[in-house]
Parts: structure tokens; sequence; C-alpha cells
């Protein structure tokens, strides 16, 4: 009595579609990968009215909704703003400017005023947010 015993022939995996799937992945991630860099800036926040040290040390930059920019209450063109930065920061390097935009100030006029101030100053700039000016 002779049993035959069957051999199961192994299918073997090819790896012609791995490798074709392995292939799209690639450019698939090539395409959707942003590789360009952002520069950033860090800004502090004042979070209330009680941690905001108004020393002779600091200036205020209000931006209206219109875009009028006022320099401690004085009221300027974006021109010289520069300039008065710069007299700031040589008289005293620690000099903060707090800038407050109006609730209605486009993001435009505020980077505007941070493209004035981030070349000179940019360690000494703060917003100001949730202040009400009950004077006007």
């Amino acid at each position: 009595m002779q049993i035959s015993i069957t051999h199961k022939k192994r299918n073997l995996i090819s790896l012609t579609p791995l490798i074709d799937v392995v292939f799209i992945l690639l450019v698939f991630f090539m395409l959707v990968t942003n590789l360009s860099r952002y520069a950033s800036v860090s800004l502090n926040v004042a979070q209330d009215e009680e941690a905001i040290d108004l020393e002779q040390t600091s200036s205020i930059i209000e931006i209206s909704s219109e875009g009028k920019i006022d320099f401690d209450q004085n009221e300027i063109e974006i021109s010289r703003l520069k300039q008065l930065i710069q007299k700031k920061i040589q008289k005293n390097s620690k000099h903060i400017f707090f800038i407050k935009p109006s609730e209605q100030t486009t993001i435009q006029n505020t980077i505007l005023v941070l493209d004035e101030l981030v070349p000179i100053a940019p360690n000494n700039i703060s917003f100001l947010r949730g202040l009400t000016d009950d004077s006007k």
C-alpha cells in the first residue's frame, strides 16, 4: 500500500505590485509635502490690565479701524514709525512696544506696523487685547 503524499505548490508573492504601490505612495507624499520654511516671531500677549506695566520704558502703538496709527497718543504716518522706534531703542534697548489694534482693524494694517517693528526690536513687542478705551 502506497500512500502518495501530494506536495502543495507554494504560491510566490510577486514583488512587482508591491514596488508599484510603494512608488505611488512616494510620489503622493512628495506632492503633498510642503518643504518651505516659515519664519516666526515670538510675541508676548498681555492678558489683562494688571499684567501691563506702563512705565516710561514702554510705548503704545494704537491702530484704528481706518488704519491711522497713534504712537504714544500722537497720530503719525506709517513712514515715521520706524524713525520713532529707532529713537526709543537707542535711548533704552529694553523699551517695550505695545501694539493695540482696534477690534475693526484689518490684519494688513497690523502687519504693516509689525513690518516696521520686527527688524528693529523683535523681542520688545507685545499685543494688548481686551482693553477698552472708555474716554473716546
